[in-house]
């Protein structure tokens, strides 16, 4: 009997901690100061896999990121999500954990944010991220259908 109170109690306190987490998350994303992303290729594996998602901490200073740290940078249209692997004055050397080769140089304007993790541990909820990875690419296919369409009725 009392074991099932215990564990009824530990029930509760979790779930309260998940609530309040979403909550403070929730707040955190609305005040800008965080943002969430989906991983999609298969550069940082074997860290961070496809469908992976990563809480990003925006705002964060040149002084603030270290080697080692998993960055979120933009480079045209493309945001990359990459290990820094070295530190040249105010440049960043980033590398993919997967990749043979560095990244070209980052410019502390192109920095978006650096990747939470607690105590050396990326924080991470894997599979999550599929769900966004599937609508983009249906939507992405819905919109190319009617192209399809008309290559298929093309005759030669």
């Amino acid at each position: 009997m009392a074991a099932i109170k215990i564990r009824k109690v530990i029930t509760v306190a979790l779930e309260a901690l998940i609530g309040v987490s979403l909550l403070l998350l929730i707040t955190l994303i609305l005040l800008d100061y965080v943002t969430l992303a989906v991983v999609e290729g298969s550069s940082m594996e074997p860290t961070l896999q496809p469908g992976d998602l990563v809480v990003i901490v925006k705002r964060v200073s040149l002084g603030e990121i270290s080697i080692g740290d998993v960055i979120v940078y933009q480079r045209g249209r493309t945001l990359i999500i990459h290990r820094v692997i070295r530190i040249e004055g105010n440049t960043l050397i980033a590398k993919g954990d997967n990749n043979w080769l560095p990244d070209p140089p980052v410019s502390p304007q192109m920095i978006i944010g650096k990747v939470l993790e607690v105590r050396g541990k990326i924080v991470k909820i894997p599979l999550v991220g599929y769900l966004t990875l599937f609508i983009r690419y249906f939507i992405t296919s819905f919109t190319n259908l009617p192209v399809i369409y008309s290559l298929s009725r093309v005759s030669t």
